[in-house]
């Protein structure tokens, strides 16, 4: 095999051999672990202004001041780990959103009982993380 050969028979292999190795974050067994973020009880937010998240099949609920005001919305799933959510009720005061408001939601990283995500909405994106409840 003369040298041209060799070298492009090896370049072949690593860009297609090894191109192919998934390290990010959406990887096979990331998408196993947002499994976690599609049903249960999770919380955000600090000590004092904790907020609790109910997501039951489509429709996620946001309780704050203590269940006083609500968030609640569908979800429409784009695959495993990223999600729309549509508000369809806003009690909270104030609120810069309101009803028909979507937000996309990407899973960062799940470690544990911990997700950490991006939110975007209306153009503005923020990192978050939930964490599940037991």
């Amino acid at each position: 095999m003369n040298a041209l050969k060799f070298c492009t028979l090896s370049l072949f292999i690593l860009v297609f051999g090894f191109g192919f190795t998934d390290t990010s974050e959406t990887s096979i067994d990331s998408q196993n672990k947002c499994k976690i973020l599609h049903e249960g009880t999770f919380k955000y937010g600090g000590s004092n202004d904790e907020i609790k998240v109910v997501i039951k099949g489509t429709t996620q609920t946001e309780y704050h001041d203590g269940g006083k005001y609500i968030i609640q919305s569908e979800l429409d799933w784009v695959n495993d780990c990223e999600y729309n959510m549509t508000m369809q009720k806003v009690t909270v005061p104030n609120f810069p959103y309101g009803k028909g408001a979507v937000m996309n939601v990407k899973v960062n990283k799940v470690k544990g009982n911990k997700i950490f995500y991006t939110s975007t909405l209306q153009g503005k994106s923020w990192q978050g993380t939930l964490i599940k409840s037991k």
